[in-house]
């Protein structure tokens, strides 16, 4: 039998591919952002916030699996360094087409595979057309109570090898745009505190924090921002970085404090009935010369920073008083830093040398403490100056070895730091001013020499890596005070130990654990024998010899990723337990607290466990994330004389929705809660208030020209001495986008409910405070 087949036409079922909306490829995890982008989202800080595995804190940090990121990239360039706010809040969501997530990213290349880091890097990757013109941005809004208004103007590109991000703000409506100048970066943070290029104010307006809730519901300000970021190629592998920022801000505050301070008998209660205003100046600029190649890594950094703040404060407490604070600051640096590879070897040559000013005076109308200050006979207010002028220089040169699997890194240098402060105290009577006593002043010179050596050891396979660390260090301090007749010294040998250890159990899970003991001395401010008055009601004065601490520290974390099922869960636990040779004396005469310390071992501990778990649902179109902690410890303080123990716990979760509903709904849920208690021999029974927010968005969207978001918000407040509340604030917003328009039309309602007032409150060791703030009524704005 013979069979005969002819061919025949089929028609196969349509087939549509579609990309993940996670994908992995090696070391980086790529979001898809339209698979999370939402028609309300404007900028692409909106995206980041809800990508499963990231996290955003309220001061604009970015986190991936509990960690900092340390590099913010657009289009694999380092625009903007340690201030991506400027990105996230200012690059348009629709420009997007993915966000990469760089995990173990190395920012200099020629210490790839070298020096390992445990840190992910963050890289914007735009659409073809955002890559290839000029991006520009603007608003303009206008409003009622009494007359509000916000505008803004941003122009970007972002080309291969030049990118600028430029912006101007301003706003009267309590949106707090100074946000986006933030540096983000922990490492550099610390290491501008130990140089003093943070601003750290001597003196200070008595004033109540901030409370936990959006600025633009009881800021009342009228601010002024400008942003300017360049990236410039000078050569084929040189960039020059230009950053500058110029903020103007004026904003004033109303609020209520109520303040009892547990002592061991009685309990001490402050009223304060306060009105602030502060107007602010800021310039800071920063100039790099960068090259970051395989071969070698340059880096040469210019910054100036200057403030200008002036803050008053009309104070009702027992009495009417004013306080006024200038508290300039000014701060010139250089960092260099030059790294080149040479066979099996790497060097690096290093330095770093800046200036820092902070002159500042505080005055307080009418003259207080006449007993204590002016031999019991009135006088009309007081004027406390300090100053301080630092010299820091730290100078250093390493070499790294290469050896397949064990790395060692060996450094050497030196810091020189040379710090002069001046206060006195000065009475004002009859247009006649005077000092008050040689007790009241400082005139402290001081200088320190640390000579130092650190070599670390790593071994770094597929699955382990283990560092080992080894700084010895020489240090030396003098400082004399001529006024007060002291002259003192003291050198010390350092050895600070630490080991940290990687194990990656599969390509899910992994953990890494830590161990550090750390040596350090006190700082000039912790030996000022003359009094300071550091607010109206606080006197510190430190008649003894130099502090000396000791840390030990440990930490064990675990982490699981999963971007084929878009899960990522991380949990941790840290031990931190310090060791001085200072006691901190707090003694209470009314409203007048004097701060002294006396020699005297005391230890304080401290725990956090904390974890987080977040998941996006493909089928659902929904993410979720769920976080946790739990902190403890104590210390060890004397209040009127006497020991008391303090110890202190909180807890704190959290829960975080998004999904879509249908696609005409989609709606946003977060919670917060928070448990803070304080228990110590002062009183019989714990001492606790509790905490919770929770904030739904829900966004109709009836055609694609309209938005309609309704947005509510309830915060609960409960203090089991005193108060229990709850705020409820909500907002309506309208969008319309005429189609084929580049504008769209905003008009939105904010503060419907009319909240007039908020409390809130702390609970910091014996000292209880509650909060009640008073803002303006609801807002009407057009945009």
């Amino acid at each position: 039998m013979i069979s005969y087949f002819y061919p025949q036409a089929i028609t196969l079922p349509e087939a549509k591919v579609k990309s993940p909306p996670v994908w992995q490829r090696k070391d980086t995890i790529n979001y898809n952002a339209s698979e999370f982008k939402q028609p309300q989202d404007r900028v692409i800080g909106d995206i980041i916030a809800r990508l499963p595995g990231i996290e955003v804190s309220p001061s604009g940090q970015i986190k991936y699996n509990g960690k900092p990121i340390n590099k913010y990239y657009i289009e694999g360039l380092d625009l903007l360094e340690d201030k991506y706010g400027i990105a996230n809040n200012n690059i348009p969501a629709e420009t997007v087409d993915k966000i990469q997530v760089m995990e173990n990213h190395q920012p200099v290349r020629v210490l790839d595979s070298v020096a390992f880091s445990d840190r992910a890097a963050l890289n914007i990757k735009l659409k073809s057309n955002a890559r290839l013109r000029p991006i520009v941005r603007a608003g303009l809004g206008v409003g009622v109570t009494p007359l509000l208004s916000e505008d803004e103007l941003t122009g970007m590109l972002f080309k291969k090898n030049i990118q600028f991000i430029n912006t101007y703000k301003y706003n009267n409506t309590g949106k707090d745009n100074t946000k986006e100048l933030v540096s983000q970066n922990i490492q550099e943070y610390f290491s501008a505190v130990q140089s003093g290029a943070v601003k750290n104010d001597i003196l200070a307006i008595a004033q109540p924090a901030p409370p936990s809730i959006a600025p633009k519901r009881y800021l009342f300000n009228n601010a002024y921002v400008f942003s300017l970021n360049q990236l410039l190629p000078l050569k084929k592998e040189l960039q020059l970085r230009i950053n500058a920022d110029y903020v103007n801000d004026r904003h004033k505050q109303q609020s209520e404090a109520l303040t009892k301070i547990y002592l061991p008998s009685d309990t001490l209660i402050i009223r304060e009935n306060s009105r602030y205003r502060e107007n602010t100046n800021m310039l800071q600029t920063s100039f790099s010369l960068l090259a970051n190649t395989h071969r070698y890594y340059l880096k040469n950094v210019f910054k100036f920073q200057g403030w200008w703040p002036k803050e008053k404060n009309s104070l009702l407490a027992t009495t009417d008083i004013d306080q006024l604070l200038n508290n300039p600051f000014y701060n010139v640096s250089n960092d260099y830093s030059v790294i080149q590879s040479k066979g099996k070897h790497i060097t690096e040559w290093s330095s770093y040398i800046g200036y820092v000013s902070t002159p500042q005076q505080l005055q307080v109308v009418p003259g207080l403490y006449i007993q204590l200050l002016n031999d019991n006979r009135a006088y009309d207010g007081l004027s406390q100056q300090a100053s301080v002028k630092t010299f820091y220089t730290d100078n250093y040169f390493s070499l790294r070895n290469k050896k397949g699997k064990i790395n060692g890194e060996y450094k050497t240098g030196f810091i020189i730091h040379s710090k002069h402060m001046l206060s006195d105290l000065q009475i004002e009577s009859g247009g006649i001013t005077r000092f008050v006593a040689d007790t009241f002043q400082n005139n402290l010179q001081w200088r320190q020499y640390k000579l130092y050596n650190e070599s670390k050891w790593t071994y770094q396979d597929q699955r382990i890596r283990i560092s080992f660390a080894l700084p010895i260090s020489f240090n030396l301090i003098k400082y004399e005070d001529e006024v007060l007749a002291v002259r003192r010294q003291k050198n010390k040998l350092f050895f600070e130990p630490s080991l940290m250890t990687t194990i990656t159990i599969s390509p899910l899970w992994s953990f890494n654990t830590s161990m550090y003991y750390g040596q350090s001395l006190g700082d000039m401010q912790s030996i000022t024998k003359g009094y300071i008055l550091k607010t109206y009601r606080n006197f510190a004065a430190n008649n003894t010899p130099l502090g000396e601490f000791r840390t030990i520290s440990s930490s064990f974390n675990i982490t699981y990723r999963n971007p084929l099922k878009i899960q990522f869960f991380n949990a941790g636990i840290t031990y931190n337990r310090n060791v001085s040779n200072l006691l901190y004396r707090h003694d209470y005469n009314a409203n007048l607290e004097t701060l002294t310390a006396i020699v005297k071992k005391n230890y304080t501990n401290g725990t956090t466990i904390n974890s987080r778990f977040s998941k996006y649902i493909i089928r659902w179109k929904t993410s979720f994330a769920l976080n946790g902690s739990y902190t403890f410890g104590n210390s060890e303080q004397l209040q009127q004389g006497l020991p008391v123990r303090l110890n202190n716990k909180n807890w704190n979760a959290g829960l975080a929705i998004t999904t879509k509903l249908s696609s005409m709904l989609t709606a946003e849920y977060t919670n917060s809660y928070a448990q803070y208690i304080f228990r110590s021999m002062i009183t019989t029974k714990n001492t606790s208030f509790n905490r919770f927010s929770q904030n739904c968005s829900i966004n109709y969207y009836p055609s694609q020209k309209i938005i309609v978001r309704a947005t509510g918000e309830h915060y609960h407040f409960a203090n089991e001495l005193s108060y229990t509340a709850d705020y409820y604030f909500t907002d309506l917003l309208l969008r319309f986008k005429p189609t084929r328009s580049k504008i769209d039309y905003e008009l939105s309602c904010q503060n419907i409910m009319n909240t007039r007032s908020f409390i809130t409150g702390s609970l910091i060791n014996n000292i209880e405070t509650v909060l009640n703030f008073s803002f303006g009524q609801g807002s009407f704005s057009l945009k």
